[in-house]
């Protein structure tokens, strides 16, 4: 993450971050036009669920501009630490925990890069504001959460609204990075980290 360039609006932020997956910013980063945010985000989401099996998934507006609202304030505040945590966590508006499938692939879109973000914080500072909300917003949101170094178990809901596609991106995100603590008890989620496992010739149970 690099400070050098002054970034104020979020379309921009969001067009540097999906050509180059850096997150460039020397200011805090405002709404700015929504309609160039959501076009942004729109066509960022159409390259990104080529990726994902089973039915085709919309793009949540309402989610997608929210999760890289919250993306764009955390990186400000990774480079801005003299912030009072009161102003840290104003400005760091927890999402509403996704309930469809839309929401789910929304939020991730931009909240994946949060991970990284994530651990920069927690090496800088193990009880910190803005870690401590980065790691309560991941777990709140398991499909991106289980990317990130989150030891506490995942809230969020672990069947990501009965789409296959989904179950089967936790599954392969947690063969890469497991942890005993997001396998499901059962359930469809489970079935498909069970195939993945075997797939890649892993035991089962691990």
């Amino acid at each position: 993450m690099s400070s050098n360039l002054p970034v104020s609006q979020l379309n921009e932020f969001l067009e540097h971050l999906f050509a180059t997956g850096e997150a460039r910013l020397a200011e805090p980063v405002e709404l700015g036009d929504r309609s160039e945010v959501e076009s942004v985000l729109d066509r960022a989401f159409r390259r990104y669920r080529l990726d994902i099996a089973g039915p085709r998934i919309e793009f949540d507006r309402s989610a997608g501009v929210a999760a890289a609202m919250f993306l764009a304030n955390a990186c400000w505040f990774t480079v801005s630490r003299d912030d009072p945590p009161e102003v840290v966590t104003k400005r760091l508006k927890p999402l509403d925990p996704p309930s469809t499938a839309s929401a789910y692939l929304s939020i991730d879109l931009t909240l994946r890069y949060a991970t990284t973000v994530h651990r920069r914080v927690l090496a800088q500072s193990r009880d910190d504001v803005l870690g401590n909300l980065l790691t309560d917003m991941l777990r709140r949101c398991p499909l991106t959460g289980v990317l990130s170094d989150v030891d506490q178990d995942p809230i969020g809901d672990l069947s990501f609204a009965g789409d296959s596609g989904l179950q089967l991106l936790f599954a392969e995100r947690l063969a890469e990075h497991f942890r005993p603590n997001w396998l499901p008890a059962e359930g469809r989620t489970r079935e498909a980290i069970e195939l993945v496992f075997q797939q890649k010739g892993r035991a089962w149970p691990p």
